[in-house]
């Protein structure tokens, strides 16, 4: 408890010798430490510093929560990965058939062209054991695993989410 308390106090003191050392405060203004406190004073900026460690804005910065702009890959790949969660067991069937109407979707998803669609069906079907071995039984990780294999193919030019 004294350990986390001390670590607690050290951290208010770099983060105020941090802004002391910076003319003004220039955070982002975004992530929980903003949340909690968006004033810009010396204490403001201590307990922002503090939240932020105690509380890294990975998620808020990954996701765009607590003020934060999502990131790009997220955008690029959520629509993709939402599917493949919500279609698991659909895909993995047409995917063992190289062809169905979830396939198709996951690869619209995926940003595949229409053109794309009939090579995407039989590229997951030539490797579907190590996608779906890869998977997990998990459609994040399919989505991973598909992207993955599209990336070092012939469609990877082809099948690029849009931002």
């Amino acid at each position: 408890m004294k350990k986390n308390l001390i670590v607690l106090m050290v951290a208010v003191i770099v983060g105020a010798q941090i802004q002391l050392a910076a003319a003004e405060d220039s955070s982002s203004g975004c992530g929980l430490g903003w949340q909690v406190s968006q004033k810009n004073s010396l204490l403001s900026s201590a307990v922002r510093t503090t939240t932020d460690i105690v509380l890294p804005n990975t998620f808020s910065m990954t996701f765009g929560t607590s003020g934060c702009a999502q990131h790009s890959i997220v955008k690029n790949d959520e629509k993709a990965v939402i599917y493949a969660v919500n279609n698991y067991d659909s895909i993995v069937v047409e995917m063992a058939a190289g062809h169905g109407e979830f396939l198709q979707g996951f690869a619209e998803a995926l940003g595949c062209t229409d053109a794309a669609y009939t090579k995407f069906g039989s590229f997951t079907q030539s490797r579907y054991k190590k996608i779906v071995d890869d998977a997990n039984q998990d459609g994040i990780n399919l989505y991973r695993a598909v992207r993955t294999e599209l990336e070092s193919s012939d469609l990877s030019d082809q099948c690029v989410p849009s931002v």
